[in-house]
């Protein structure tokens, strides 16, 4: 989702981030931005050679979780036979209390199903760690963006899990950043910070990680 999806690019936490990191350092900024839309991260690794390390950036910004962590009880198959969460609706249609009630239903049933999220957690994270381990041994500053919150309390808990192993990660990589957008969400009203999908932010919960995202780039340009 750091494109903004369903919204437009210029709404997205990231385009946020480096427009005010722009203005508030006069920095010269080049960036730029590729999606793996409906990616489980696993198959991120065979793209990181030609979608990332080819171009040799100073810094990579690094966000994946939607697609993993969700627990749908719905999957759609995929063309290489993997499998991926069905939203419901993809629309930028605002959270309503019916969608708060279908977020509560998902969550009950995911819990009494003992239903479990496309990507298993381990394989997440031990990709991720993967990812970055391969990012530092280029001499690319890694900045990880952690999972974001969901409306299903099921698929909710793997992102606060999968957020707090990330930030134990990279507290023992010196060259290595966290942005810790879950807890950032977190602070605000669920309905708030997600459209009627509850996997995807609202314009709102977008400004809120840009913020994030924003504090930790400072940091490490200004250093």
């Amino acid at each position: 989702m750091i494109d903004g999806f369903p919204h437009q690019p210029t709404d997205s936490f990231f385009h946020h981030a480096v427009t005010r990191l722009r203005q508030e350092t006069a920095l010269t900024v080049t960036a730029s931005m590729f999606t793996l839309g409906g990616f489980p991260v696993p198959r991120v690794l065979r793209h990181l050679e030609s979608k990332c390390l080819a171009f040799h950036p100073d810094i990579v910004v690094l966000q994946f979780g939607a697609t993993d962590l969700v627990v749908p009880l719905r999957r759609k198959k995929n063309r290489d036979g993997s499998t991926s969460a069905a939203f419901h609706g993809r629309s930028a249609d605002p959270a309503t209390l019916i969608s708060r009630v279908r977020w509560q239903f998902q969550g009950w049933v995911g819990d009494l199903l003992q239903l479990e999220p496309v990507t298993p957690v381990g394989a997440y994270l031990e990709t991720k760690g993967e990812i970055i381990r391969t990012l530092l041994a280029h001499n690319i500053i890694p900045v990880v963006v952690s999972p974001f919150v969901f409306g299903s309390r099921r698929s909710d808990r793997n992102a606060r899990y999968c957020a707090g192993r990330l930030q134990e990660l990279l507290a023992t990589l010196p060259k290595a950043y966290f942005v810790d957008a879950y807890a950032a969400l977190d602070r605000h009203p669920r309905h708030r910070m997600l459209l009627a999908d509850g996997g995807h932010l609202s314009l709102a919960g977008q400004q809120v990680v840009g913020d994030e995202l924003l504090a930790v780039l400072k940091r490490i340009v200004t250093a």
